[in-house]
């Protein structure tokens, strides 16, 4: 699955994306499977604020409308189906100004990025990753050249997802992720 996801953001590192259509990303039935989650969802706002924290961040959320992210993971494999992700995929179907960049299926996982087209340019992100007991799938409206996102996630930023969760669980709803260094 690694490789796939490397594959598949170096199919991607040169292409810019103007502003995209938002799709609807109903996974609430999911979510209620989930043993755990993780739920994303930042505005222009949000996401120039986060911006503050690190140089390189601020560079990629200055040109980022809206961002979505939904994890989860499950006790057992087969929790989840095919057809529980149906729904995104009708938006992304024929049609929709949405293309399949990279398809990449195993024994086990699945990695899908989709692009949008708008007047002949990308515009659009959407990447799904299934593997038998987790499930990822993250959403970009707005204007992002992969070349900077490329440089984020090799750079020294991490985020402890598990600490977030924990704060989560011990604090209510939706704190924002802390960059730690």
């Amino acid at each position: 699955m690694r490789a796939a996801t490397a594959v598949a953001v170096a199919v991607l590192m040169s292409a810019p994306f103007a502003v995209a259509q938002k799709l609807t990303i109903q996974l609430d039935s999911l979510a209620a499977k989930a043993k755990e989650k993780a739920e994303v969802d930042l505005d222009g706002a949000m996401l120039s604020q986060a911006g503050k924290l690190d140089k390189k961040l601020g560079e990629i959320a200055s040109a980022v409308k809206e961002l979505h992210v939904r994890h989860y993971e499950f006790g057992a494999p087969g929790a989840y189906t095919e057809q529980d992700l149906e729904p995104l995929h009708r938006q992304v179907g024929a049609g929709s100004g949405w293309s399949h960049v990279v398809n990449v299926k195993d024994k086990d996982d699945r990695v899908e990025i989709m692009v949008q087209s708008l007047d002949g340019k990308p515009a659009g992100f959407l990447l799904i990753a299934a593997e038998p007991k987790e499930l990822t799938v993250v959403h970009i409206v707005g204007e992002i050249p992969l070349d900077k996102l490329s440089e984020l996630v090799n750079s020294s930023i991490k985020y402890d997802m598990k600490s977030v969760l924990a704060q989560q669980k011990a604090d209510g709803p939706e704190p924002a992720p802390q960059p730690q260094n």
